[in-house]
Formats: structure tokens, C-alpha cells, sequence
């Protein structure tokens, strides 16, 4: 008792322990995909954030204001002889800047000042530099109009004007300008008039401090709840870790080759640390940069709250031991004996001996348990006796009679063998002396041998059934009894019979197996009946047996008397008697065999002993 209450203790710190790191790690797995949710909203509002700055800086290039001061400086330009040379030595004299807004007549004073407005509204607005550089070139790659930065003075013999030029749009890389000292992205956009036509290209600089304003909002807001928020690019280079630190010529973070999906989470097990992450698809017409955001979270602050759990865990097992011991010792003195005494008491009384009686005791529950089983072991003692005189009483009456149904059936069997031999004789003269043009004649004595058969048939069941004699045992050759039963029956043309091309010896009373192979193949013809149909039968070894199988292509036997097919007067067959598999199942017992069936096909297998 002590060892058991002592084992359900530790059973029961084991499971707590189990319970423990099941939890923890099903939180570690609530945790990590909450951070996954999260990377995925902060990524998803990045580049959501992007695209709206892309198609703020698109709708400006449709301003009224923009497209007449383009129209007019492309028609200034026309006017001059050799374009190509002016704005060749324009570009080689002139270098334009904030300070010095105005340099010549190309250059539109009151555009500029309206570009300068629109970047002090952003600084107003978000209370910090959002543009770095904005100018306007007309449709020759001239500047017309510089709002803040510093630009050449011609641009159409550059990449990203060409590409803006062509398709609309340019979307740079987030990189280093050394002129300003700072990361910026580069936006150009190619402008139209209302005919669709080309007049220009307007040049953005988006200063990092800009993109990421919002990211580093949400990275204050991790900070305070014991989470960093890291900003990687497509090299896996961090932009953003506790601060901005874009360097592209550092080294990729050391996790970003487990980063393998979109999204997902690992679990660094150097450091303990889950780390979530989501990786930028892109917002609409916007591609993405594929940048990732991080979230990595200490394991510690997960965990730490289960620890006050895991410390009571500890003192309830040291408690609970000490518990167990005492309660033990207690109760092996005064419970457990006399439980003992009951226990031998109950094996006796399974055994069947129903004599014993329980000794008293000093506690009284105990001895009102003592009395109970002394009463159930003089009830089952009584109930036992009047179950065995019962079931003797009933196997006695069920023997006589069978043994009258017995010997009554086979009296009135042997009784009508006689007349029926009669009416066979005298049906033989009749065919003999018939006249062979009589057609209803004919029909007439063929019912007439049918209906002999019949009860031939039958009565030979009878008493087949009822004769249990001994066996006569000789050798035996299967194929060949197969064989004569085969010339025996009347096989109807429809039915084709497969006999097995090998053969077996065995030991067996030769006339009784006959009559088991007549019953099965006949039972086989009749649940073909007039379809086509094929019989297999098949003789193999097996484990000292011969094992011969009958398998018919009928219908089956019906489910309702597959259980009990083998009982006596049991028939699925309008005409029968429903003793042929019965005297089948006698016949192979006898012989120290078993028949058994099956559907799907119909198949009866019988096995005999080779030395019975």
C-alpha cells in the first residue's frame, strides 16, 4: 500500500512535470504565432505605407501647375537650334541647389517655390524630413524646377530617368547618398499631358527616417513588452535593430538562412530565443522590396511565470511521500490484512469452494464485509446446485428427445424405403411399356423420377443424419472419390466442373466422405441453378491435414442463415430437408476434421486429418 500511494505521488509529479513542458511549450507555440501574426501585420502596413508615398509623389506630377510650366519650358527648348549643345554646356557651368533657386530663365522660380511648399508641408505634417531631394526635368532632361537637395542640370543621359521616361515609373534601392549622409530611396516619375504625351520626369529622394517612422513606433512598442523588433533586407542585412543601422556592405545576421518560408518562427536554441519573422510580398501594383521584419522574444519571459508552478510541484511530492508513508503504515496494520483474508476467501470461492468462512475482525466495516461474503458464499453455493440439477435436467430431456425424434425419423425413413422402391419399379415398367410417341407420357414419368429422386434423396438425408455408426478406415484416394461422385449426380450442361489435377491419400471411412462430397456439390448445383455457371474444386496439404475446397459461382448464401447453416433443419432451399450440411459437419467431426464456408465467392472447406 505504501509502495502504491508512494507511486501515485510520483505518477502524479511526473504528469505535473509533463504538464508543465506541455504548456510551456504550447505557449512558446501561442507566442511565436502571435509574433508571426504581428511580423505580418507590421511588414503588410511597411509596404502599405511605401505605395501610399509612391502615389502621393504620382498625383502631384497631374498638378495643373506642373504640366503648363513643363509645356512651356519644352516650348522654350524647341525654339533653340541645337538643343543637344545647349544643355551640354548648360550641364558642364550649372549645378543647381536649394541656395540658389534660380540660375537662369529655364529654371521656373515660382515652380520651385511651389515644390519647397509642398516639402515643408510633409516636415510640417510629420515633424521631420520626408523628401531629400525633389526636382522637375522637362521632356530634354533639363532641370525646370529644384524644391530641396541639389541636382545637375541635365538627367536624360541617366538610368533611372530613361526607365521613367519608358515605363512610367522607377523604383530605386534604398542606399547611402553620399551628398546628403543618409539612406534614401530614389522614386522618378514620367509625366503627361492630357494627350498622353511625354513633357517630363520628376525626380523624389524618400529619406529612410521617413520609411521607417512607423516601424520604429512599433519597435518602441515591442521594446515595452520585452520584444525586438529587427527590419532586414533581401541579403539579410539589418536596417533597423534598436536604432537604424543600414550598412550594405555588412555581413547578413547569422539566422536568415533558417528563414526559408513567407513566415514562420524558429527557436534559437543558443540563445533562447523565439524568433518570428515575415517576409515583404508587396502592396497592389507595388512589388516589394523583400525585406523581412523580425520579432525575437526571450524565452525567459515566457516561462518565468510557470516556475512558482514547477517549485509547488516539488513540495507537494516531498508532502505527499510523507503522507504516504504514514497513511500506509496504518493502513497495512489495520486494513490490509483482513483485505488479504478476503481476497483468499474470494479465490476459494471462484474455485468453487463455497465452505469457507471469514474470520472476525476488530474493525466493525470489516466485519460487516466478513459477514457478506460468508452470505454470498452460502447463496452461491445453493444457486450452484440448483444450476446443476437444472442443466442436467434440461441436457436429459433434450437427449430423449432427440433419441425419440431419432429413432422415429429413421423408422419412418426405413418404412417408406419399400413402398418408394415399388412405385421406382413400377415407374421402370411403365417407361418400358409406353409408347415412345406419347409426349405427355414422357413429361408424366420424368415428374414421376424427379419426384423419386426427391424423396430418395431426402430419406437418405434422414438417415444419414440419425446413423452415427462406426467409421470403417482405409485408404483413400480424394480425386478418384471426387471423381465417382461427380458420375453419380446428374450434372446439368450449364454447369462446368473443375476438377484439381493433383491428388492426396488419406485415411477415411470411404462411403461417408462420399456422402459429404454429394452434398456440397449438390448444394453447389442447386444455387447455380439453370444459369451458367462453374464449380472449383481444390485439394492442397496444409499442417498434416488434406484441405479440399468447393467453390461455386451462385449467389451466395444468405446472410440470415450463414451463422447457424450447419444446424439441423435449417435450410435457405424451399425444397430440403436441412440435414445435408448438418450430416456434413457429423460426418468430418467424426473423422477429427472441420468444415467451414464462406462467401464471395461460395466456398466450403473441409479439412481432414491424413492419419486420423
Amino acid at each position: 500500500m505504501i509502495i502504491a500511494i508512494s507511486t501515485l505521488f510520483v505518477v502524479y509529479v511526473i504528469h505535473g512535470f509533463v504538464i508543465f513542458d506541455v504548456t510551456v511549450n504550447e505557449l512558446k507555440q501561442i507566442f511565436a504565432e502571435r509574433n508571426k501574426e504581428q511580423a505580418i501585420a507590421i511588414v503588410k502596413d511597411l509596404d502599405e505605407f511605401i505605395n501610399k508615398r509612391i502615389n502621393d509623389f504620382r498625383a502631384l506630377t497631374t498638378v495643373p501647375e506642373i504640366q503648363i510650366a513643363l509645356d512651356a519650358s519644352n516650348k522654350e527648348f524647341a525654339q533653340i537650334a541645337n538643343v543637344e549643345a545647349f544643355i551640354a554646356k548648360r550641364d558642364s557651368e550649372i549645378e543647381l541647389d536649394s541656395s540658389v533657386p534660380f540660375v537662369s530663365a529655364v529654371l521656373d522660380k515660382e515652380l520651385s517655390d511651389d515644390l519647397k511648399n509642398w516639402v515643408d508641408f510633409y516636415k510640417q505634417e510629420y515633424d521631420y524630413d520626408v523628401v531629400t531631394e525633389l526636382f522637375l526635368t522637362n521632356q530634354y532632361g533639363a532641370n525646370v524646377a529644384l524644391g530641396v537637395g541639389t541636382s545637375d542640370y541635365r538627367h536624360d543621359d541617366e538610368e533611372w530617368w530613361q526607365i521613367a521616361k519608358q515605363n512610367g515609373f522607377f523604383l530605386g534601392e534604398l542606399r547611402f547618398r553620399e551628398k546628403y549622409q543618409k539612406y534614401a530611396l530614389a522614386l522618378s516619375y514620367g509625366i503627361t499631358d492630357q494627350e498622353g504625351n511625354f513633357i517630363g520626369v520628376m525626380r523624389v529622394l524618400l529619406s529612410i527616417d521617413d520609411l521607417l517612422h512607423d516601424f520604429v513606433d512599433n519597435a518602441q512598442v515591442m521594446k515595452a513588452v520585452q520584444k525586438d523588433l529587427i527590419l532586414l533586407d533581401k541579403e539579410g542585412r539589418s536596417i533597423y535593430a534598436s536604432g537604424i543601422n543600414y550598412d550594405r556592405q555588412a555581413n547578413p545576421v547569422e539566422y536568415f538562412s533558417k528563414l526559408k518560408d513567407d513566415k514562420g518562427f524558429l527557436e534559437m536554441s543558443e540563445g533562447g530565443f523565439i524568433t518570428s519573422y515575415a517576409k515583404s510580398n508587396g502592396y497592389k501594383d507595388l512589388g516589394g522590396f523583400g525585406w523581412t521584419v523580425v520579432i525575437v522574444q526571450d524565452q525567459t519571459s515566457i516561462v518565468s511565470q510557470f516556475e512558482e508552478l514547477r517549485n509547488s510541484i516539488f513540495v507537494t511530492l516531498l508532502v505527499g511521500l510523507i503522507v504516504s508513508v504514514v497513511i500506509g503504515v496504518f493502513g497495512s496494520v489495520s486494513i490490509t490484512k483482513p483485505l488479504g483474508k478476503m481476497a483468499t476467501l474470494a479465490k476459494q470461492l471462484a474455485k468453487g469452494d463455497f465452505d469457507v468462512k471469514l474470520q472476525k475482525s476488530r474493525i466493525n466495516e470489516v466485519n460487516v464485509m466478513a459477514d457478506a461474503f460468508n452470505k454470498m458464499g452460502e447463496s452461491l453455493k445453493k444457486l450452484v446446485e440448483t444450476e446443476k440439477k437444472l442443466a442436467e435436467a434440461n441436457v436429459r430431456v433434450k437427449k430423449e428427445r432427440l433419441t425419440a425424434m431419432g429413432e422415429l425419423a429413421a423408422s419412418m425413413a426405413h418404412d417408406m424405403k419399400n413402398p418408394l422402391a415399388t412405385i421406382r419399379s413400377a415407374a421402370e415398367i411403365v417407361k418400358r411399356n409406353a409408347k415412345g410417341d406419347d409426349e405427355e407420357m414422357k413429361k408424366i414419368l420424368e415428374r414421376m423420377d424427379r419426384a423419386i429422386y426427391r424423396m430418395a434423396h431426402q430419406i437418405e438425408d434422414v438417415l444419414n443424419f440419425v446413423r452415427i455408426t462406426p467409421l470403417e478406415i482405409k485408404k483413400t484416394s480424394i480425386r478418384s472419390l471426387l471423381d465417382s461422385v461427380i458420375e453419380s449426380l446428374e450434372m446439368p450442361k450449364s454447369i462446368t466442373v473443375d476438377l484439381p489435377k493433383n491428388d492426396l491419400q488419406i485415411l477415411c471411412d470411404e462411403r461417408k466422405i462420399e456422402i459429404v462430397f454429394i452434398n456440397l456439390i449438390l448444394n453447389a448445383i442447386q444455387a447455380i441453378g439453370n444459369n451458367q455457371g462453374k464449380i472449383t474444386i481444390r485439394i492442397s496439404e496444409k499442417e498434416n491435414f488434406a484441405v479440399i475446397e468447393i467453390e461455386d459461382s451462385g449467389p451466395g448464401i444468405p446472410e440470415e442463415y450463414f451463422s447457424k447453416m450447419f444446424e439441423p433443419l435449417v435450410t435457405s432451399k424451399q425444397k430440403g430437408t436441412g440435414l445435408g450440411l448438418a450430416t456434413c459437419k457429423n460426418i468430418v467431426e467424426q473423422h477429427g476434421g472441420t468444415i467451414t464456408a464462406k462467401n464471395n465467392p461460395t466456398t466450403f472447406t473441409v479439412k481432414l486429418p491424413l492419419n486420423p
